[in-house]
């Protein structure tokens, strides 16, 4: 097993360097704005080769006005050593194919969830399910690493390493960031926002088969998982009480320095014993 924490920016690197780790990245999955420019992340990923760790950085999901820029970012960053480049669209993972870096598919790769509300209209989120066929695809796209919740179920295959994300579950990106609109900026301005988290609980639902907006039921209550907004990503607290199979990945904005120093060394013990909250 190793073990990842995913920072946004390097802002909390030297803490993360500080604890018993395998690997670092930097870097999300949902706007290019919030990516750190390229000589801040050029110094933070030397930082982590020379601490003996894996280096990584997360692509996010390529727009039209951003794609030419993401790529040639990664392709800069690749020249100046060894380094994990976690795609979050397949046309950044094509782009990308001939660098030599290790490519691994992102959490917005993650396929769609199961469900079937006639016999379970008031379940829990099911688990993604992982095909064969969508493994398949990674790999013709030069994919060898591949992250995920850590509940999905994924098929074994050889030369693919699944890297589970530990105690949360990435629900959503919006194109239209929620996170910018409420604090009325744009994009660069807004970046700065992206890591004030906003809790909130869904209260209404849209009833595909009528067209409108309707209250949830008060039977339907209980299962609404408390959600956090992070920029425009959408999280459910998900605290992993099983011992995770292989490789995990924990993403420091759901914890305290001192949360994330108990659940770096004890991602194979129950979560309670690390996991509080997410802000403190």
């Amino acid at each position: 097993m190793t073990v990842e924490v995913r920072l946004t920016t390097p802002d909390r690197l030297d803490e993360v360097l500080g604890l018993p780790v395998d690997a670092v990245s930097i870097g999300q999955e949902g706007c290019a704005a919030k990516l750190p420019e390229v000589n801040t992340l050029r110094q933070a990923l030397d930082r982590i080769r020379q601490a003996g760790l894996r280096a990584g950085v997360v692509l996010p999901a390529a727009w039209q006005r951003t794609s030419t820029r993401l790529v040639d970012l990664a392709r800069d960053l690749a020249e100046q050593g060894p380094l994990t480049m976690t795609v979050n669209d397949f046309g950044t993972a094509a782009a990308l194919t001939d660098t030599g870096s290790e490519l691994a598919a992102g959490l917005a790769l993650m396929p769609g969830r199961p469900h079937d509300a006639a016999q379970a209209p008031r379940g829990p989120l099911e688990e993604p399910v992982f095909e064969e066929a969508y493994l398949h695809e990674l790999a013709v796209f030069g994919i060898t690493a591949l992250e995920s919740e850590a509940a999905a179920a994924v098929p074994e295959k050889s030369g693919l390493s699944v890297r589970r994300l530990l105690d949360v579950t990435p629900l959503a990106w919006a194109r239209s960031c929620p996170t910018a609109r409420h604090h009325q900026l744009a994009p660069p301005d807004c970046a700065n926002a992206c890591d004030r988290p906003t809790d909130m609980v869904a209260t209404h639902r849209w009833q595909l088969g009528h067209g409108h907006r309707e209250p949830i039921p008060v039977a339907d209550r209980p299962a609404q998982l408390p959600l956090t907004v992070y920029g425009n990503a959408v999280y459910a607290g998900t605290p992993t009480t099983a011992q995770p199979a292989g490789d995990v990945i924990i993403d420091a904005r759901f914890y305290t320095p001192e949360q994330l120093a108990a659940r770096v060394t004890s991602p194979r013990r129950p979560v309670s014993t690390a996991f509080r909250s997410f802000h403190g």
